[in-house]
């Protein structure tokens, strides 16, 4: 049931009608019970499952509350419990296949035949979000005990089950507080979902639609096919994904509740460090609070500092999949941010200039194309079409087999090429998909600056009955001309 898909539009109707009929002290039921059968439209099997962790959680949770002397060792023995049982569906074959590389024995490579494992839907976001309950819970001890129907609803609510915001208890139970008609949430909520919406199938869609051949067997491109890859990705990935998180706090304006912001226009940023306050931040600040901080922080040596930014984000990629490609995306950005520091705190550079316009404009440049080199190691299909790339980015110049046939006396080959399908090494088929290319990257620029512009909308919110009316009419006809076949969002997969 894709947030994109007829079936979750006729679902979502029916449930926000009978959200707004029932009493105020029924509608938190009447979403647990939407929230089961949103999940359970994937799979009932593993709705079983997800059950039986939610109850084995909340018992944590409880002792953690009301063990003081021994919350330590339940916040503990609930974070085992949660990595397990992530690390079996997610990583089983992974080590699976590390364990039969490292030490040739058959087993291992036959186990991976043997076992068949399915990722359960949302396994690593509500890990992570039952992680967070548990530390704050200890963390925090004069706080309220929810109840078991509370935190029911904290972990199945279904605007975010599939792919975020990931949810902290705070942010979430002060809307439980508030559940009524709202017009300034009905209309933030509409202009999300279209938003999400035009960002998905205008810009996601059409973007993978070019790119997707060039991954796929990156060494029949040349060097400049293979950066626009790495800029198409990050196109890509940024409109799929805030597009989701855009429909997911929409639907959840639209039942009143306020969910937290996932980006503010990153590749507007003038660091690494930036970025990542702007980019996936529920991800980042969980990372920051529970691993980085864990680890001591920067309150430790410089040295110590930089390898708990390293290891932070190399299990930040780790999370994210289990495959080398995450792995080595980690650690890049983990190397790229601990050089940041030491290049702030030891050298003393000044890496984010506060006045020069074109310093700036440069810097945002440099950021936004390290996020794209880290794209291409994110988005391989394996580690050695990531290996492939990333040396064909510096070696596969363009027109290279056209220059050393024209030096041979096979020169006639480059001619007979040529008269056959006209084109070159470059993906872009010329003057068609480059401009479309272009278009897609003004669209990017276009998402970001209206992120970055301080409350951009709310200077129109006076018009905002006429305003809502035009914007979704245009919509239509934009999604009638130029969508594409839509795909599923590129996080379900997490």
């Amino acid at each position: 049931m894709l947030f994109n898909s007829v079936t979750f539009a006729i679902f979502f109707a029916i449930v926000y009608v009978i959200y707004w009929s029932v009493p105020k002290k029924n509608r938190p039921n009447l979403l647990i019970l939407s929230s089961a059968f949103f999940y359970v439209w994937f799979s009932w099997i593993f709705f079983l499952h997800f059950l039986l962790v939610i109850l084995f959680n909340y018992f944590f949770y409880l002792r953690i509350k009301t063990s003081p002397n021994h919350s330590k060792r339940w916040m503990i023995v609930s974070i085992l419990f949660n990595c397990i049982n992530l690390g079996f569906f997610k990583y089983f074959y992974f080590f699976s296949r590390v364990l039969a590389d490292l030490t040739g024995y058959p087993f291992f490579e036959e186990i991976q035949g043997i076992v068949h494992i399915v990722l359960p839907l949302a396994i690593s976001f509500y890990s992570f979000q039952m992680i967070a309950a548990a530390v704050d819970a200890r963390r925090n001890p004069n706080t309220e005990t929810v109840s078991i129907k509370e935190y029911f609803l904290f972990v199945l609510f279904f605007p975010v089950l599939i792919a975020g915001p990931i949810m902290r208890t705070g942010d979430f139970f002060p809307n439980l507080n508030n559940l009524e008609p709202d017009r300034d949430k009905i209309y933030n909520g509409c202009y999300l979902i279209i938003g999400g919406l035009l960002k998905k199938v205008l810009v996601a869609d059409p973007t993978a639609g070019i790119i997707s051949p060039i991954f796929s067997n990156p060494e029949a491109y040349d060097s400049i096919s293979l950066i626009c890859a790495g800029i198409g990705y990050s196109i890509q990935v940024f409109c799929d994904f805030s597009g989701l998180t855009d429909m997911a706090r929409g639907v959840g304006a639209l039942l009143g509740f306020y969910l937290p912001e996932n980006f503010k226009a990153p590749f507007l940023s003038l660091s690494g460090r930036e970025l990542w306050q702007r980019w996936h931040i529920t991800l980042s600040f969980w990372l920051r609070d529970y691993i980085y901080f864990s680890l001591g922080g920067s309150k430790v040596t410089q040295w110590r500092t930089h390898l708990n930014l390293i290891l932070t984000m190399t299990i930040g990629g780790f999370w994210h999949g289990a495959d080398y490609t995450f792995i080595a995306w980690g650690f890049y950005w983990g190397v790229l941010l601990a050089v940041e520091r030491y290049l702030e705190t030891s050298l003393g550079w000044k890496l984010v200039p506060e006045k020069n316009v074109v310093l700036k404009i440069l810097k945002v440049c440099v950021v936004f194309l390290l996020f794209s080199f880290g794209a291409v190691l994110f988005r391989a299909n394996s580690a050695n079409t990531m290996v492939q790339h990333t040396i064909g980015i510096f070696k596969n110049f363009p027109n290279k087999i056209e220059t050393e046939l024209a030096s041979s006396s096979l020169f006639w080959l480059g001619d007979a090429g040529n008269l056959v399908d006209g084109s070159s090494l470059f993906l872009l088929n010329r003057m068609g998909n480059m401009e479309k290319f272009l278009y897609l990257f003004l669209a990017l620029v276009l998402f970001n600056w209206v992120q970055y512009v301080p409350d951009f909308w709310k200077r129109f919110r006076k018009y905002d009955p006429l305003l809502l009316i035009c914007v979704g009419v245009v919509s239509i006809f934009l999604l009638a001309l130029f969508s594409e076949d839509s795909g599923a969002f590129i996080y379900y997969k997490f």
